[in-house]
């Protein structure tokens, strides 16, 4: 089942068609399925581009940020790491629009998780995707006003774990969630009916744009909005993300769809690791590649050559904005014709000039031409990012087992 926004433009039936004969006869047809793709570029894209500032952080300002720990560090019980130090940082992204960052840690992964604080025009927050409730979060946000709107943008655990004990902590505010909630954090279809959240909920997100006949958001006024749902019933549970465009300072918010990776590690990392560690000049690189779910393949060139270079995975994700490589192998690869038509979408609702994300680094400087260059791959080959095929075998390794054992619906496009 597919509940996704409008996308009979696409040459889907052509591309299909393609990829089952792929199967039948090997190589050479999987080289006309791309090529398939491929010929849509221009015209998904709007034709040749014309020279451009490439994107890059404009007004990422983490060493200026704000911390409060004699409020309160801890929350338990906690899902993964810090366990009883969880330090939270609060910067300002500009036009009244803040970062409230904690850090994730997962096994061997470690990465910055992004709460995005708006302050709308009658002086009440919107808060996107709110993190752990510690005593020192909650100062940091309730010094810049009073919470009003809630929302819980998509279905990933990092962003959807921590919203009740927040709706808790704040229950006269509203909340609306992105369609398709599943797991021991609460579940939702497409429809308030289906909400068992354990919490209050005012509203769930209609799939697509919002057409005339749906309930919106009393923060409508000031966002528009699209959203993602796909539902293969060979997954674990469905694919859903909300993606938000702010009128009054053209900001594009999203929480996965992009991110953009700075040359090196935030300062949150050192509220966790220890500045040895940190200072150490592998130690992001390899944070990086672990976080997007790249093998640490190290060149054979001298120690002394630059980090992009000793690391050719880091080297190729870094300083740009990209669709995260493990989401191109899990979601995309599955169903690349609503991702697609998702991402048009979003790129059509305003001309925004940045980026605020959930993970990483932001705002990042970006226009909707840069949005969608981030996805070109869904059109076929690209060299942009130019990710070695060899850079790529964690996540086909991984895309296999899942097929081999049945764990979720097969891939149907070759997203490297």
């Amino acid at each position: 089942r597919l509940a996704v926004p409008s996308a009979s433009s696409l040459p889907r039936v052509a591309l299909e068609e393609e990829v089952q004969s792929s199967r039948e006869s090997g190589t050479a047809s999987r080289r006309r399925v791309l090529s398939t793709a491929a010929a849509g570029a221009l015209g998904w894209l709007g034709g040749s581009s014309r020279a451009a500032a490439a994107p890059q952080l404009e007004g990422y300002n983490p060493a200026e940020a704000v911390t409060r720990p004699e409020a309160g560090q801890a929350y338990f019980p906690p899902l993964t790491p810090p366990l009883f130090t969880r330090s939270t940082v609060r910067y300002e992204l500009g036009r009244g629009a803040w970062a409230l960052e904690q850090l994730l840690v997962f096994s061997n992964v470690s990465a910055t998780v992004r709460t995005i604080v708006v302050r709308m025009e009658d002086g009440g927050l919107w808060v996107n995707g709110p993190q752990w409730p510690t005593g020192e979060f909650c100062s940091l946000l309730d010094e810049l006003g009073e919470v009003r709107h809630v929302v819980l943008p998509c279905v990933a655990l990092e962003h959807k774990a921590p919203v009740k004990a927040f709706v808790r902590r704040y229950p006269q505010a509203s909340v609306w969630i992105a369609p398709g909630q599943y797991g021991p954090f609460g579940s939702c279809g497409l429809d308030l009916r289906s909400c068992k959240m354990g919490y209050q909920v005012d509203g769930v997100f209609p799939v697509g744009a919002p057409g005339a006949g749906d309930s919106l958001p009393p923060w409508a006024t000031e966002f528009d909005f699209r959203t993602l749902f796909v539902d293969l019933p060979e997954n674990a549970g469905p694919v859903a993300e909300t993606a938000f465009y702010h009128r009054p300072t053209r900001s594009l918010i999203t929480t996965d769809s992009v991110v953009f990776i700075p040359d090196s590690p935030p300062p949150i990392f050192r509220s966790y690791f220890s500045n040895q560690i940190v200072d150490e000049p592998n130690f992001w690189p390899k944070s990086v590649l672990q976080a997007v779910f790249l093998p640490l393949r190290e060149s054979s060139g001298p120690d002394t050559a630059p980090l992009d270079e000793r690391w050719p995975g880091y080297g190729a994700v870094q300083g740009k904005i990209l669709r995260a490589p493990i989401l191109r192998a899990f979601a995309d690869a599955r169903a690349p014709a609503e991702v697609k038509a998702w991402v048009s979408s979003v790129a059509e609702m305003g001309d925004f000039d940045r980026v605020l994300t959930a993970h990483f680094a932001s705002p990042i400087k970006a226009t909707p031409r840069d949005y969608l260059n981030a996805f070109k791959y869904l059109d076929g080959p690209t060299a942009d990012p130019p990710i070695a095929c060899k850079d790529w075998s964690l996540l086909q390794d991984l895309n296999t087992v899942i097929s081999e054992n049945k764990l979720g619906a097969p891939v149907v496009y070759d997203t490297t």
